[in-house]
């Protein structure tokens, strides 16, 4: 039987991973543009503050979200090859929308060309389809949470495209499958590879064959690009369905950040795999009383320093009000993932190669990969343009990481560096629209679909 001593130490750790992981020289090939991004100050983003309607947790929160918003909503439905069914939310394309005229008498909503903002039109104009994936601990809602003037879902569909939303398996509005339950230990047997060879593919083949269209437009945060990279290594034909796919805070190499938390998080991994496996833990559920923990009680214990340099370091803002705000983000946006998720990742900061999981076991290596060694994952056979935002103030992800992956890759087309802006900034913050969301519609629109 565990100790007390035993459990509490998994207890730490896991909030720590938890965190740690959803927070925060040039090639002469490069043919882009890398950038560090100036704001305007004739665009901003708009100062209204989104009043969401309160939402259960038994009920869908992005459907709740959208529709609170007044905009259309549809939910499909999708089985993967080995059973996991999946759920996807789509802001249809705006063919089916009203003129722009009839859509509201607001003048707040009404087109207006003097506001800056790529919004609302031009009336009934189809730019494409688009697919936004989650990073690690999130769903679809991701995309939705702040609301209209800010979330990437709400931007798209104004300016034109069809937008679809993602839930990988085991995440809150995909736990189910045809034969295992979630309280089955095989339900949680994958990690980010399985999510991007089995789920990404699955999703992408369902969205072109509902829209009939050729290829889509591709938005991944902090994980979700870390799954098509998987998906392209392992399959490059996907690269011909596909215009341009845009990485937010995007994991991929990892272990370089000067952040003494980051590194203690790392060498930790081996230790908190065999203790996992050993408490017969597969699933990692955040929950509102985690957050209390580690908010309360382990903050103020000897770690402290820790947790308020983490904290700060989250969510760039103090303490206090990160305090404030974990336990809302709990409630309302994080989701469970699997062990073996979380620990890929730990491998990553820990061997700084982007490689396949390892089971630090010589025979299931072999047996899984035919090699003693996992396989590093093919960057040569990603051959989409790909544009990267890095956050200049992400301490998961640091620029000598991010850097590394645009030279790894073959097309980058655009590298931007945003200013004052973490790991979680690209989903939270309140200024997402001149910083981001803004450069995303004129990427796409630089590479109009086929």
């Amino acid at each position: 039987m565990p100790t007390v001593n035993m459990l509490a130490t998994v207890v730490r750790w896991l909030l720590l991973m938890h965190l740690l992981v959803h927070q925060c020289a040039s090639s002469n090939s490069f043919n882009g543009t890398h950038n560090k991004v100036e704001l305007d100050a004739t665009t901003t983003t708009p100062a209204t503050v989104w009043r969401r309607p309160p939402i259960e947790y038994e009920r869908d929160l992005v459907i709740e979200l959208i529709e609170g918003a007044e905009y259309p909503i549809e939910k499909h439905v999708l089985t993967t090859t080995d059973g996991y069914i999946l759920k996807l939310h789509r802001i249809p394309d705006p063919m089916q929308y009203p003129a722009s005229g009839e859509r509201s008498t607001d003048p707040k909503v009404a087109d207006d060309p003097a506001d800056g903002l790529l919004r609302f039109g031009p009336a009934k104009t189809f730019r494409g389809t688009v697919l936004l994936m989650p990073g690690l601990f999130s769903t679809a809602a991701d995309f939705v949470v702040t609301g209209p003037e800010n979330g990437l879902a709400f931007v798209l569909a104004d300016a034109g495209y069809d937008v679809w939303l993602a839930n990988v398996r085991g995440s809150r509005f995909s736990r189910k499958n045809v034969k295992l339950s979630v309280a089955d230990s095989e339900f949680w047997d994958f990690s980010f590879h399985e999510i991007g060879t089995i789920d990404l593919p699955a999703i992408i083949d369902y969205i072109l064959r509902e829209t009939n269209a050729p290829k889509l437009y591709y938005v991944g945060h902090n994980q979700g690009m870390t799954n098509l990279f998987a998906l392209l290594s392992a399959k490059p034909r996907y690269n011909r369905k596909i215009h341009h796919a845009i990485g937010l805070a995007t994991i991929g190499y990892l272990g370089t950040t000067d952040n003494r938390v980051v590194r203690r998080a790392a060498e930790l991994t081996d230790k908190l795999y065999s203790t996992l496996k050993a408490l017969n833990i597969h699933e990692l559920k955040p929950t509102p009383d985690i957050v209390r923990l580690m908010s309360g009680l382990v903050c103020s214990s000897d770690m402290n320093e820790l947790c308020v340099e983490m904290l700060r370091g989250f969510f760039g803002s103090t303490v206090d009000r990160s305090r404030h705000l974990l336990p809302t983000m709990v409630d309302d946006l994080l989701t469970s993932v699997s062990t073996r998720q979380l620990i890929h990742i730990g491998q990553l900061m820990q061997t700084k190669k982007f490689q396949q999981f390892d089971y630090r076991n010589y025979m299931l290596n072999t047996q899984k990969y035919a090699q003693a060694k996992p396989p590093e994952y093919n960057l040569s056979r990603v051959l989409l343009p790909v544009s990267l935002f890095h956050g200049a103030k992400d301490f998961i992800t640091s620029a000598k990481d991010a850097l590394r992956l645009k030279d790894e890759l073959r097309n980058v087309k655009n590298f931007l560096e945003i200013p004052d802006l973490n790991h979680v900034g690209f989903v939270y913050s309140d200024r997402l629209y001149a910083r981001v969301n803004r450069k995303i519609i004129e990427i796409f629109n630089q590479h109009p679909k086929a």
